[in-house]
């Protein structure tokens, strides 16, 4: 294959001391933003970057840990999870077995199902003031189910932490320049870039570009910036390695490829240090319980984050996978009092495994499975990437519970539709007209509405879009 390469690997990134060892890279003072005005040195942090530092802190510590430590103190703060849920959410009042903890197998699993139909059960009457405001996401996921949760400022406190620890681990050099190309749930300025510091690490440009743009505009747009890091998700970082290799396009300062939500393969990884010359980077999260897994940067496996997440892999008969087998993914927010979420099924598949050669002691995956999603193609043959906008779809139907879209030509798609009342001809023309907002493209639509829900892949989960056209490799 040809290469078309940037800077080389990833070694030696990052404006860390050469003295300093894993365990204590992140208290290089030098890369800390101060936000008091006239005080560079040393850097005074604002009192929420000031909590993100100190959690950071104590997780640096406890990543080494043995697994059954980090288990143990995981079951002291799922105790009082457990405690506060009984006594505040009508939902769990009544599913919580007498003994909670020490009966954990017989908790019942909660499905997206439930958090669309149990929503205000879930809500918690109360919760400690210090976990901050609270704000709603609403995801559909790979899943085309939209739920909403309700989350606290003290959960972002987490994922903000765990986003600093994978730039820590992988020792990026915060002066440098970030593409992400992604879905986006607020309108982002793309003339101007934003920082990818979290406000705690000073660091360089971090630009923005939706998704939802084909991919001939955004390896032009990646031309312009010639960033050091991208981020995307895998399938549009498929596409634009093999519209790169067409054109005999690269990227001369690019040192890493970052993926978010989706199934990396190893063929995608090979490829990556193949074509691009740099390493592939995967990170594991979910909009409703923030960051899962980071991958290790010496093993490659996900560790999960115990600090904040009980992760569970579990097999048919609901026990808990061993090392290779393979089962789906059930988490438990620790932290977030305002909606418990207690083994909530992600819907996705993963295969357990082992104890990590690099010492921490937290748990591993060797792989997230069924996480797919197609690339779409407008009528002129254009790949990009759908964002369906899943909210307005419910505000048009009230009562649709799943989507699908399958497309079966270039200007052709399928729509599935799983309604518990049947749409009427209003919504549909409704509904049609958003559709086609929301693709960009003017498609021929055929309707097939059902009130049972679609069935799964084999992998446990299905795709809410589907490509039944050739690949871009194909043409």
């Amino acid at each position: 294959m040809q290469t078309v390469r940037g800077s080389g690997n990833n070694r030696g990134i990052g404006r860390f001391p050469p003295s300093m060892t894993k365990r204590n890279a992140f208290i290089a003072s030098d890369l800390l933003f101060s936000h008091v005005s006239g005080v560079v040195w040393p850097p005074v942090s604002s009192a929420q970057q000031a909590a993100v530092l100190a959690l950071l802190f104590q997780m640096e510590s406890s990543q080494w840990l043995s697994k059954f430590a980090l288990r143990k103190r995981q079951s002291i703060q799922l105790r009082a999870l457990l405690e506060h849920a009984c006594c505040h959410c009508n939902y769990y009042q009544e599913r919580l077995p007498v003994g909670g903890a020490r009966v954990w197998d017989s908790v019942p699993i909660l499905t997206r199902q439930d958090l669309q139909i149990h929503f205000d059960a879930l809500l918690a009457d109360s919760f400690p003031s210090a976990h901050g405001k609270t704000f709603d996401i609403t995801t559909g996921g790979s899943t085309g189910e939209p739920v909403t949760v309700r989350r606290t400022q003290l959960t972002q406190l987490f994922w903000k932490a765990a986003t600093l620890r994978d730039h820590l681990w992988h020792r990026r050099d915060f002066s440098k320049t970030m593409a992400i190309i992604r879905h986006f749930d607020r309108p982002m300025d793309l003339s101007r870039p934003g920082r990818w510091g979290n406000g705690v690490f000073r660091s360089g440009p971090a630009w923005h570009l939706p998704i939802s743009t084909d991919i001939d505009r955004q390896l032009h747009w990646l031309q312009s910036i010639n960033p050091d890091i991208l981020l995307t998700y895998p399938p549009n970082l498929s596409a634009l390695m093999a519209r790169m290799l067409q054109e005999n396009v690269s990227l001369s300062r690019l040192r890493e490829v970052r993926t978010i939500s989706g199934t990396v393969s190893e063929d995608l990884r090979r490829e990556c240090q193949s074509l691009l010359g740099v390493p592939l980077v995967d990170l594991y999260s979910a909009q409703e319980v923030g960051i899962i897994g980071i991958q290790c940067p010496e093993s490659g496996l996900l560790h999960l984050q115990s600090e904040n997440l009980l992760v569970e892999v579990l097999n048919a008969q609901g026990q808990s996978c061993q090392d290779g087998e393979i089962g789906r993914v059930v988490v438990t927010d620790l932290h977030n009092f305002s909606m418990p979420l207690i083994r909530y099924a992600l819907r996705d598949w993963a295969e357990q495994g082992p104890i990590c050669s690099c010492g921490r002691g937290l748990p591993t995956l060797r792989r997230v499975k069924g996480r797919n999603r197609n690339m779409a193609y407008s009528p002129e043959g254009k790949q990009f990437w759908p964002v369906l906008g899943l909210g307005r779809f419910r505000q048009i139907i009230p009562s649709l519970r799943q989507y699908q879209l399958i497309q079966t030509e270039f200007d052709a798609m399928t729509v599935r539709l799983v309604s518990l009342l049947p749409p009427s001809v209003d919504q549909l023309q409704s509904l049609h007209a958003t559709l086609i907002e929301a693709l960009g493209y003017t498609y021929r639509l055929t309707w097939q509405v059902q009130p049972n829900e679609l069935p799964e892949t084999a992998s446990g989960k299905f795709e809410e879009f589907i490509s039944l056209l050739p690949t871009s490799g194909e043409f």
